[in-house]
């Protein structure tokens, strides 16, 4: 049995499995809907070197049983059949997935390779030597309520909460868990659904599937941020398409590292999450010509700003205070004790500033912010291309045929970054004139930050050789303003922290040399 699964699935932050269950009971749209409990066990097996995990496919035997498994011995003593299924990479559109799955019933816990060849494991595997080489690598179970929406705004709509585990060697992580999945009807009512539920719960749209989450634990990855990958774009593709394509990516690496935010104390995290929206904002810079509206992420601004003030705060204790206070203290026992203190007084900071960050997340409003995202995300992957408006420097006449629109487009991606490149120059001139004010140097550094991202993004449309001289440029502006601006923080965040007047005044009298021989070196160049 195959279908395609299309499904939006919804983490819930900040949280707790009995609270979440009575809440949703209490919604209106649940309120009268019978509920189905089972308690599901889940093998995912793999080659010792996991190349289903890097094709992006999965391979499962599932159990399912109305009383729950004391164990996986247990588990395999019960009444029943067991699921044998087989998932696809699939795709991924801003929090919505769509993808393959093949499911036979087995009357063991055994894999079966005669029901995989009527699907596409018959292409990924063709002499049997991958099937002979699958083990077991992780397990999940989990207590499954359902309920099936029939007629939901013209929709039918099975909403699983999952609560349970996954397990790997002798460790286990919580599952805490809503998957919307849509049986037929129009898939924007997902996202109709989401919005309802995040009025009253807090929700976080996150792609990754339990599968992708039980790799990672069962690798014993120690890095949990998501760092951002190579965009791959096709010759001559229209401009809302890559949008889309772009768009889509950045989301899920914002959406992932909030996702580890909830559990994770590391720095990079956090980092990652702003390095993902600053990709988010210089992209609709770049496609603003083809983007009827500009998504709305007003909801996300509490949650921005605490995660700047504490990637602040990270940098402040991880590179700026280790550089400086061993010039500050000396050999003076009095100055390393204030200079102790204020550590310390900067790691407790962090600390209530994560809490609070996390508290935000786990916020209903922050959770329609993302879910709003999606959806508009949703809408601009299922528009046709054919239909777009061009706007600003690749505008042709409307008149025009269809010949010579796309001929234009061909050049869409170079002109637009001939653009962004004349802003940045104008920026850049300004920026370094004697006597420029913050918000000059202000923007300089926003503009590179858009060229660099920029470059990166479109890397496949442009030339090679000019833009990587381009890249490098942006960077250079950004680094060397950003190391400005960390000092000038260093001054305000100790101001603000309350912390030792004589460390206070160290650093005034840092940033007060540096502005010094910057003005001097800026009047040489006259």
């Amino acid at each position: 049995m195959s279908h395609a699964e299309i499904e939006l699935k919804l983490l819930l932050p900040g949280t707790d499995s009995s609270r979440v269950e009575r809440q949703l009971r209490a919604l209106k749209v649940f309120g009268r809907r019978q509920s189905q409990v089972h308690w599901l066990w889940n093998v995912y097996y793999d080659t010792p070197d996991q190349l289903l995990r890097q094709q992006r496919h999965a391979l499962r035997m599932r159990r399912i049983s109305d009383k729950p498994p004391i164990s996986s011995r247990a588990a395999k003593a019960l009444r029943g059949a067991w699921i044998q299924t087989f998932k696809s990479a699939g795709t991924s559109q801003g929090g919505l997935s769509q993808r393959g799955e093949w499911e036979s019933q087995e009357t063991s816990d055994r894999l079966n390779p005669i029901a995989l060849k009527s699907t596409p494991w018959k292409d990924l595997d063709p002499d049997g030597l991958l099937f002979s080489s699958l083990q077991p690598c992780f397990e999940t179970n989990c207590r499954r309520t359902t309920w099936l929406l029939r007629r939901y705004q013209g929709a039918s709509i099975e909403v699983a909460l999952d609560v349970g585990e996954i397990r790997a060697g002798g460790r286990s992580c919580p599952i805490l868990e809503l998957e919307l999945e849509l049986k037929s009807g129009p898939r924007q009512a997902l996202f109709h659904l989401a919005q309802t539920i995040a009025q009253e719960i807090g929700v976080l749209p996150c792609d990754a599937s339990k599968a992708e989450r039980g790799y990672r634990f069962a690798s014993g990855a120690t890095d949990p941020a998501t760092r951002a990958k190579s965009i791959r774009l096709r010759d001559r593709i229209e401009p809302r398409e890559a949008a889309s394509l772009v768009l889509s990516d950045i989301y899920g690496q914002f959406t992932q590292n909030l996702s580890a935010l909830c559990t994770e104390d590391d720095p990079e995290v956090v980092h990652q999450a702003r390095v993902a929206w600053r990709r988010w904002t210089s992209a609709l810079r770049v496609f603003s010509p083809w983007l009827t509206q500009r998504p709305d992420a007003s909801g996300l601004k509490p949650l921005r700003t605490l995660l700047g003030q504490l990637r602040d705060l990270d940098v402040l204790r991880i590179d700026t205070m280790p550089t400086w206070l061993p010039l500050f203290a000396g050999n003076d026992a009095q100055r390393q004790q204030i200079a102790d203190k204020a550590l310390l007084h900067i790691d407790q900071a962090r600390v209530a500033l994560r809490a609070q960050a996390r508290s935000t997340l786990s916020a209903p409003s922050t959770g329609m912010a993302l879910v709003s995202l999606a959806q508009e995300l949703s809408v601009l992957a299922a528009a046709d291309p054919s239909q777009e408006s061009l706007t600003d420097e690749t505008q042709t006449p409307k008149s025009g045929k269809a010949k010579r629109r796309h001929k234009g487009h061909g050049q869409w991606a170079p002109k637009r970054m001939s653009s962004l490149r004349q802003r940045l120059e104008r920026a850049s001139r300004a920026g370094d004139l004697p006597g420029a004010d913050l918000g000059d140097i202000h923007r300089m550094r926003l503009q590179a930050k858009q060229v660099r991202y920029a470059a990166e993004i479109l890397s496949d449309l442009l030339p090679k050789k000019s833009t990587s001289a381009l890249a490098k440029k942006a960077i250079k502006i950004q680094k060397k303003i950003g190391d400005d601006r960390d000092l000038q923080q260093v001054v305000s965040l100790l101001s603000a922290l309350d912390l030792e007047p004589t460390l206070q005044a160290f650093f005034g009298g840092v940033l007060a040399a540096r502005n010094s021989s910057i003005d001097a070196a800026l009047k040489s160049k006259k």
